[in-house]
Parts: structure tokens; sequence; C-alpha cells
């Protein structure tokens, strides 16, 4: 029963976990069939050439990673590159209102309308 114990993965999820061709692999959960079957962006993986795009694994293969609160204006940085690379403007223009705002105040602060933001994980190296 170790698969009632994970936590339900959804799309926009950040994940962990193995491909279906056995990479390790950390991303986001861009979309789910009702086979399982799951398609990830990748962020990370022990197969450089899978990062920045889409791979598919099985939900079951999958582990939801918790999502962290944004710290630094460093991390605001990372986030709009990836959204740069994946081109989600709309994600985009909302990390960058919330470094406008983290720079007049010196804290994060979200600009209203940010509350669609995506989780956020932090970089996990894989071994």
């Amino acid at each position: 029963m170790e698969w009632a114990k994970q936590a339900v993965v959804q799309v926009g999820d950040w994940v962990s976990g193995t491909s279906l061709e056995d990479e390790k692999i950390i991303g986001y959960v861009d979309s789910m069939d009702l086979y399982g079957i799951v398609r990830v962006m990748v962020t990370q993986s022990d197969r450089e050439e899978a990062i920045g795009y889409m791979v598919n694994s099985m939900r079951f293969k999958l582990e939801k990673l918790e999502s962290n609160v944004l710290t630094s204006e460093a991390d605001l940085r990372s986030l709009m590159d990836l959204a740069l690379m994946t081109r989600d403007q709309e994600w985009f223009n909302e990390l960058g209102a919330a470094l406008r705002a983290t720079k007049s105040n010196g804290h994060i602060q979200l600009a209203a309308g940010t509350e669609g933001l995506k989780p956020v994980s932090r970089r996990i190296k894989i071994d």
C-alpha cells in the first residue's frame, strides 16, 4: 500500500521520480491522462538531454515535492528564468511583480492578483 501514502499528484505540482525510460527527474506536471501516464516538464535530470523537455512517467513513479515559500530575490530570478524557458508569460509577469515588491519593501510580498502562483521547489541534487 505504498501508493496510498503518497500525496495525490495533480497538474502543476512539482514532482520527483523516474520517467518511463528510467531517468531520474525533477519537474512539474504538465498533464495527466486517465491511464496514469503523466507528462512532466523536466527541470533537473540525471540525463542532461531531458532538461527543458517533456517526458512521460507513471503516476506511481512520482512523488509530490513540498511547496516552499520564496525566500530571496535570487529565488524569484531563478523562477523567472524558468518561466522564460517554458514561455509562461503570465507566470513571468506575476514573478516580476513579486520581484518589484521585494525591491521596494526589502522582503517578498506578492502583488494583488498573484494568488495563482505556481508551486515552488528548491533545487535538489540528484545522485
